[in-house]
């Protein structure tokens, strides 16, 4: 009998295990992280709670929030330029350590949040930093515990300034940042609109070819392809000089990070491949020897902005190294 019962309990908890690895294996999987109702909906199953929040600049921003019982510490999460949403982000639900209370939510001008977007986008990074600043008053609010800010790709480069901005005012420790994650970031505006778009249309123009001829090998060593990359090379150039660089160019001053690092005195784990064509390595190498304190992650081959979906064990571990050291700095 009681081998008939220990054989029971074992069919179960291995039901329950195996339903909850599929439960988590969806959320790296692109194609489900695109649906943002679905995804929304399993992230609430998991315990989240849908929030607003205020920016400084009185927007009012939309995300989820995990509370949990024995947290240490919290993670703000925030998303790159595309999809900018929360729901994007539901990976870090199961990469962050099981101790820490997850905010995610969507940037301005992005899915839920007020805010503009394209009709502004000629002072991008200007103000953006201050989700973050509404983000972590909103946290301090909820609890008392220790925070450390991701970001990827636009919404690193935001976090940063968004720590400098407490450092330079003197709000860090009041604000209980302890730290910020620096993934698929970028220097400065001026920068990322020569090589961001250039390796989008590279991007989507081997998938189509990809999809055309059936195949995806050797799709960047075809002629075809060579002759469009190279014109979509020329047009991104000239349409850069001729109207973004111009527009962007009066506010670099602002924008630029290279002059700012130094502020920062919290640790910073930078993380980074090599091959990233939308923000280049060099750029992201020297703003990190620039920053006083910091722990660097580079990958030899990845893809920008998509380290958490292909390296999840290494990333986990890497997380959790990082925010622990961090909290009890």
């Amino acid at each position: 009998m009681r081998i008939k019962n220990c054989f029971l309990l074992g069919i179960i908890l291995l039901f329950f295990s195996s339903h909850c690895t599929d439960h988590v294996k969806k959320f790296y999987t692109s194609s489900f992280l695109k649906d943002h109702l679905t995804v929304r909906s399993s992230l609430k199953e998991a315990g989240f709670q849908e929030v607003t929040f205020k920016t400084p600049d009185k927007l009012t921003l939309s995300g989820l929030f995990l509370s949990r019982p024995d947290a240490i510490c919290n993670v703000i999460i925030c998303a790159g330029w595309l999809p900018g949403r929360k729901e994007g982000m539901a990976t870090f639900y199961d990469l962050l350590p099981e101790n820490c209370n997850i905010l995610l939510f969507d940037a301005r001008g992005h899915g839920e949040s007020e805010g503009p977007l394209f009709w502004n986008l000629w002072r991008y990074g200007i103000a953006e930093y201050k989700d973050i600043i509404g983000a972590i008053a909103h946290i301090n609010k909820q609890n008392k515990l220790p925070i450390i800010i991701g970001g990827i790709c636009s919404g690193a480069f935001n976090a940063t300034h968004a720590i400098i901005y407490l450092e330079k005012n003197n709000l860090l420790a009041r604000s209980r940042v302890k730290g910020l994650i620096f993934d698929s970031g970028w220097e400065s505006i001026l920068k990322i609109i020569t090589t961001a778009p250039i390796a989008g249309i590279k991007k989507r123009l081997a998938s189509v070819l990809g999809y055309v001829y059936g195949t995806k090998k050797n799709i960047a060593h075809g002629n075809i392809y060579q002759l469009c990359s190279r014109l979509a090379d020329h047009m991104c150039t000239i349409g850069s000089h001729l109207c973004a660089r111009l527009l962007a160019a009066q506010y670099d001053n602002i924008t630029n990070l290279s002059d700012k690092m130094h502020h920062i005195t919290s640790p910073v784990l930078f993380i980074h491949s090599y091959d990233d064509t939308y923000a280049d390595f060099d750029d992201v190498l020297q703003l990190a020897a620039l920053t006083p304190n910091k722990q660097c992650w580079w990958l030899e081959q990845s893809y920008h902005a998509k380290h958490h979906l292909r390296y999840k064990n290494l990333y986990k571990e890497k997380l959790a190294a990082f925010i622990s050291t961090a909290i009890h700095n």
